[in-house]
């Protein structure tokens, strides 16, 4: 169960950027963009009355028909830009920082899982350099077509800590009303962690 009081540093922290002015450009794109999806998906129900469910054409609209876009770019939306892995000088920034990452993504609709074989470090250098910058379907966080993000790599599945996280592959986390809180620090290597467990996840109804 998530609340928009999260994606917040909790450390001591000054932005660089003119963040307010990133932050306000990125919810106007975004708000322009889903009026585009509101508008095409009213076109679709009505250029198809053999079909004319709506939540039909939502789900069509989304997964087929969305434009794409990173999960940087959606991060801006709630004014953060990730800090470089370098410039994070101990476990409890990077701690902050990477579960500031996860709760921004989970308030637009994108989850992580399988991160358990990750230390904070590794994952946050996944993210960093590789996963933000893949693109996604642009959709609102109410949609049902939430994104799911695996961070077992094919490669990861060669390895003793990969090969324990095999019989996750495919398998969606289930949503949940339980209560949020931040997992624990992960910084012990060549070690399972219990990461995965304290992990956003979209709420029933």
């Amino acid at each position: 169960m998530l609340n928009t009081t999260i994606a917040t540093r909790t450390r001591p922290f000054t932005d660089p950027h003119p963040i307010s002015t990133i932050k306000a450009d990125a919810i106007a794109r975004r708000d322009e963009q889903f009026a585009t999806r509101k508008a095409r998906i009213a076109d679709l129900v009505r250029d198809n009355p053999q079909e004319p469910d709506e939540f039909y054409w939502t789900m069509v609209y989304d997964l087929e028909h969305a434009p794409t876009v990173t999960s940087r770019a959606r991060l801006l939306e709630y004014g953060i830009i990730p800090v470089p892995p370098q410039e994070l000088a101990d476990p409890t920034s990077l701690h902050d920082e990477l579960w500031t990452i996860i709760e921004a993504l989970s308030l637009v609709g994108i989850y992580l899982m399988n991160t358990g074989h990750l230390t904070d470090s590794d994952l946050y250098a996944r993210l960093y350099y590789r996963i933000l910058d893949e693109e996604t379907r642009l959709m609102p966080p109410a949609s049902e077509a939430a994104e799911y993000i695996d961070c077992l790599h094919p490669m990861d599945m060669h390895h003793p800590l990969g090969k324990m996280l095999t019989s996750r592959c495919g398998k969606m986390p289930e949503p949940t009303n339980r209560l949020y809180i931040r997992g624990p620090k992960c910084t012990v290597p060549y070690t399972l962690n219990s990461r995965d467990e304290h992990l956003p996840r979209p709420s029933f109804a």
